[in-house]
């Protein structure tokens, strides 16, 4: 039974992996060497958000997280349901690693560690598949997102939009994985 669980659960934690691996990965290091001379910080303001906690990078993968997230807040002021869904997913997103361990740990007491470890496994699988398909409203954000950088003039050059907007494009992968 448990050997069935595990090979259900690597098929969508594989797929999504690689997917990451593949649009987020090598846009995220090309975006790494591209200093665009705006923090994070002074983006956020000029778009009419709080500063937020991370605002010094200038690179344009940071700047292009920054936009994504931006503009699922935008969405969710707008009074968008499903962007405050994904908003407060995000949270339970950074827990669940530590908090399946624990429930893995305390389970191998009660049942057999490979089941248990199977169930960990597939509850975290489950999770990556609800997460990859709420990747619609974050593509709606990176838009909304896009739109607010266009129209608020917030970086200087027109390639350096550019390239911010491909990183925002290409961070919705980065949010479908929990880590």
């Amino acid at each position: 039974m448990w050997k069935i669980i595990l090979l259900l659960s690597l098929i969508p934690l594989v797929g999504v992996w690689l997917g990451r691996h593949w649009f987020w990965t090598g846009v995220r290091m090309e975006g790494m060497r591209h200093d665009c001379g705006t923090s994070v910080r002074e983006l956020r303001e000029r778009l009419g958000l709080p500063a937020g906690r991370r605002g010094t990078e200038t690179d344009a993968a940071a700047l292009g997280n920054a936009v994504r997230e931006c503009g699922l807040l935008l969405l969710e002021k707008e009074g968008n349901r499903l962007a405050k869904a994904r908003i407060k997913g995000a949270y339970l997103t950074k827990v669940m690693p530590a908090l399946l361990c624990v429930i893995a740990f305390f389970a191998c007491f009660r049942m057999r560690p490979l089941l248990a470890f199977s169930a960990a496994v597939g509850v975290f699988a489950l999770w990556t598949l609800v997460r990859a398909t709420g990747m619609a409203i974050e593509y709606r954000a990176v838009a909304r997102g896009a739109e607010a950088l266009k129209s608020s003039r917030a970086l200087k050059r027109l390639a350096d939009e550019d390239e911010v907007i491909r990183c925002a494009k290409a961070s919705v992968w980065n949010t479908v994985w929990p880590f």
